[in-house]
């Protein structure tokens, strides 16, 4: 399949037409996925929303005694609770929830402030249900998307440059996913109890502090901080390519090492919300991210200098050769 996408010769209108017909393709994949997505979408919500029922202290973290069922079996449990339509209110009464770790005040699910979620507008809740039906159904959908992107673009490109894109676009989703993980298994769920220490009880002369979470406000944050991690763990593979085409040098990278991590901060306190632990949380795993991308640019240049050194046709082709001219879309027989 991948030769006869290479030996696929469009003019410019058919190109036109060809992206049509891969852009309708995909709309209706996406929406495809979104129905089913849609469906589920409350309990993929209650997935989502994880994080937060961890720092009310509803879900176990302490280490197991002997005999006890581990953190990963109890966290299952909770898990299957939340996405059961109805929990048994026996069970609840007699396992008491508790109450979060550094808070001023009681969200146990008897108290006066019970953990919960809120909306303050009537479609609220619907259209952050339509919004996470629509965000997985694009990450369903992502494999098809790729290969409908790949599809039209590897006609115009060269055989060197099949080569050089084709594993990054493999690798992109690998490093994705680990930065949203980190987000959602890691960062997260420290930074909602650090938030929920900021309660307070009601007293004489002061009035209680409590932190009423929305929805919409949830969502927004968790997706916002999945992109960003995402995002910002693709350093490695752009400065892999970078180097790859001779735009960056790893000596060069360790020159700049003190002004990147300048930079890094200044991104970190732009793109998280603004409190330092969040910066931080963003920071330090992107100066980790910027020696990886040293150390993977020192190796891509040692790899180009034997290729070199070999003589390889593929690495020191000229496009203005005629001898060496090859056909694309974009490159027509001459």
């Amino acid at each position: 399949m991948i030769k006869d996408i290479d030996n696929t010769k469009l003019p410019l209108l058919e190109h036109l037409v060809e992206l049509r017909r891969r852009l309708v393709r995909s709309a209706a994949v996406v929406l495809l996925a979104f129905l089913p997505c849609f469906y589920f979408a409350p309990a993929i919500y209650n997935f989502l929303a994880l994080p937060l029922y961890d720092a009310y202290g509803l879900a176990p973290v302490e280490e197991p005694e002997d005999g006890e069922e581990t953190w990963f079996e109890r966290t299952l449990d909770d898990a299957w609770m939340l996405f059961s339509p109805s929990p048994d209110e026996d069970a609840a009464a007699e396992e008491p929830a508790g109450v979060t770790e550094g808070a001023t005040i009681d969200r146990s699910a008897d108290s006066e402030y019970p953990p919960r979620f809120i909306f303050t507008s009537p479609q609220e809740a619907f259209l952050t249900y339509v919004k996470v039906g629509f965000f997985v159904s694009l990450c369903v959908s992502l494999p098809f998307l790729a290969w409908q992107l790949w599809a039209f673009v590897a006609p115009g490109l060269y055989r060197r440059e099949k080569k050089l894109v084709l594993p990054f676009m493999l690798v992109f989703p690998l490093l994705f996913t680990l930065g949203a993980a980190m987000v959602y298994y890691a960062f997260f769920p420290v930074a909602l109890r650090f938030f929920l220490g900021f309660q307070q009880t009601g007293d004489f002369g002061q009035l209680p502090i409590v932190m009423e979470v929305r929805v919409s406000e949830y969502f927004s944050l968790l997706l916002k901080l999945l992109f960003a991690f995402g995002i910002s763990f693709q350093l490695p593979l752009v400065m892999t390519l970078a180097a790859r085409t001779g735009m960056v040098t790893a000596e060069g990278l360790k020159e700049k090492r003190k002004y990147a991590i300048v930079a890094v901060f200044v991104l970190a306190a732009v793109i998280t919300p603004p409190d330092p632990f969040s910066q931080l949380g963003l920071a330090l795993p992107l100066i980790l991210l910027y020696e990886v991308s040293i150390w993977c640019a020192r190796f891509t240049e040692r790899r180009k200098a034997k290729v070199e050194e070999a003589g390889e046709e593929e690495e020191v082709e000229e496009v203005d050769d005629p001898q060496a001219y090859e056909e694309t879309d974009f490159n027509p027989a001459r």
